[in-house]
């Protein structure tokens, strides 16, 4: 996306106001359709030639700030960043923890923006699921959840390149690769990252997470360190 990506952010925010919504098929399909016109965005931008938007560390804008940072956020963290042209690493600055995104301002935001209504769903979710739970069974829930939600918001975003076509693609491909390649380049020469630690997980409430994040409608309507990446 280019810099002048205020538009876009605002209509992609109004679509994210609808995740209020009691119904959770509702909030989804929003949050879906968010990701879908970030993608569609990026993809005509590029068509365009317009890739103007330097690369950064994102230091001045952390996704979250703690003092004992949670391993499902990282994860998450992870994930909605390599969707979107990002890395995601953590820096400790004094006593907190910071989870930072590296990349183009205009897909840091663009994360910043999914990420809000993600959270927020996945905590919801947590908190039906097992009350009177320990935090490791949460954390276990809230990985499993993040990991199938951020790939059915994918989906969304591998829609928006098949309704491109194929012979836009074909042009598209390298500028997408050039684009992660150049991230891929500033990361390791300016942050310097460590690998992220693996993570040991409750399987059962990793799988839990899992069955209740694929429960969860994206698009389909009503009733319908580095940061660490996912398990395997």
């Amino acid at each position: 996306m280019p810099t002048d990506a205020a538009p876009l952010l605002s209509r992609v925010r109004k679509l994210l106001a609808l995740a209020t919504s009691p119904n959770v098929h509702e909030a989804a399909a929003a949050a879906a359709a968010a990701q879908a016109l970030i993608e569609r965005h990026r993809l005509h931008s590029l068509l365009a030639s317009e890739d103007g938007d330097p690369i950064t560390d994102g230091r001045e804008a952390p996704l979250a700030v703690a003092g004992r940072p949670r391993k499902w956020k990282f994860v998450l963290a992870a994930s909605l960043a390599e969707a979107n042209g990002c890395v995601a690493y953590t820096a400790g600055v004094g006593r907190d923890t910071h989870l930072l995104l590296a990349g183009r301002a205009s897909d840091r935001m663009a994360v910043a923006a999914v990420w809000d209504w993600v959270v927020a769903r996945i905590e919801w979710l947590s908190a039906s699921h097992g009350p009177g739970r320990d935090r490791a069974w949460h954390e276990a829930f809230r990985v499993g959840a993040a990991e199938v939600i951020v790939d059915r918001l994918l989906a969304g975003r591998e829609a928006e390149r098949a309704a491109l076509g194929a012979a836009a693609m074909v042009r598209l491909e390298p500028a997408l690769a050039a684009r992660a390649a150049a991230v891929a380049s500033f990361a390791e020469s300016h942050l310097r990252l460590k690998p992220g630690r693996g993570l040991r997980l409750d399987a059962r409430a990793l799988a839990s997470g899992r069955a209740a994040g694929a429960e969860v409608g994206l698009g389909e309507g009503p009733g319908g360190s580095r940061a660490a990446g996912r398990p395997r």
